[in-house]
């Protein structure tokens, strides 16, 4: 046996093990998604102009409607404006498994046992739930609005696109006890950067399902992001969200209107 050989080859392969076992190391920060937490900065300085909150309960319960079964509760939704009365339906994509018989995702009022709106077209390819790292801009479904609907129930995207550091904003649950109690949840956004944002809440509270609600700046009025992720640090909830700019980007720029019933056949 060739001793020489055979220790140069272990040595080469140990040497690769722990090249691999570094890479991997640094690589965890984007693959774990860690939820951040800190001290909020300052109040910023806004220039957009102030605005109302809206007057309605503008998040929504969203079901998923299955071939052959009841409706589920899924989680979460809302409605926004891109214009010249086109509205569109915003919820996570995490939610919902779109290849297995999904036929309509239905909207409703929280608590409401009719629907508003049943969707069966989603505009545009759709997202990809956020299995690792942290980037939460993949995860979104959005759905073509075709049917009439109350105006105070569609929101308008803020122009900035995104809310700033320091700022403060209150989520319309679509779910939850916030929801049915119609008290919004206020916090204040901690950071953001190309991946999302996020905002550190007042409270603690259970966040279950609530991804796909709508997060509204208490300064414009206008929704700035879509809630997705939450963790829970030193008695208050951390929210991670979509910011709007990305939402209303990848709404203007869908060339297709895809079927959500037989979508991965």
């Amino acid at each position: 046996m060739n001793w020489r050989f055979l220790l140069r080859g272990t040595a080469v392969a140990l040497g690769a093990l722990a090249l691999g076992l570094a890479a991997l190391y640094l690589s965890l920060p984007r693959l774990v998604l860690s939820v951040p937490y800190g001290p909020t900065p300052q109040p910023p300085t806004i220039q957009a102009p102030q605005g109302p909150l809206p007057e309605a309960w503008v998040g929504m319960e969203a079901r998923a409607l299955h071939r052959g079964q009841s409706p589920a509760l899924a989680g979460s939704a809302f409605l926004f404006s891109l214009g010249d009365g086109l509205v569109v339906a915003a919820t996570a994509a995490h939610m919902f498994a779109l290849d297995t018989g999904l036929e309509a995702i239905a909207l409703s009022l929280p608590g409401e046992p009719v629907p508003l709106l049943e969707l069966y077209t989603l505009r545009g390819e759709p997202g990809r739930p956020r299995l690792l790292g942290a980037n939460l801009t993949s995860d979104y479904l959005l759905l073509q609005v075709e049917a009439a609907v109350p105006l105070e129930l569609v929101l308008t995207p803020d122009d900035r696109g995104e809310p700033q550091p320091g700022e403060r904003v209150a989520i319309f649950a679509g779910v939850g006890e916030s929801a049915a109690d119609r008290t919004p949840l206020e916090g204040t956004i901690l950071k953001i950067n190309r991946d999302g944002a996020w905002a550190v809440m007042d409270d603690a509270f259970e966040p279950g399902l609530m991804s796909g609600s709508p997060i509204v700046s208490l300064h414009t009025g206008d929704v700035v992001g879509m809630a997705l992720v939450a963790g829970e640090r030193e008695g208050h909830t951390v929210i991670g969200m979509h910011p709007i700019g990305s939402l209303v980007e990848k709404a203007n720029e869908a060339t297709v209107l895809i079927p959500l019933a037989g979508y991965g056949d």
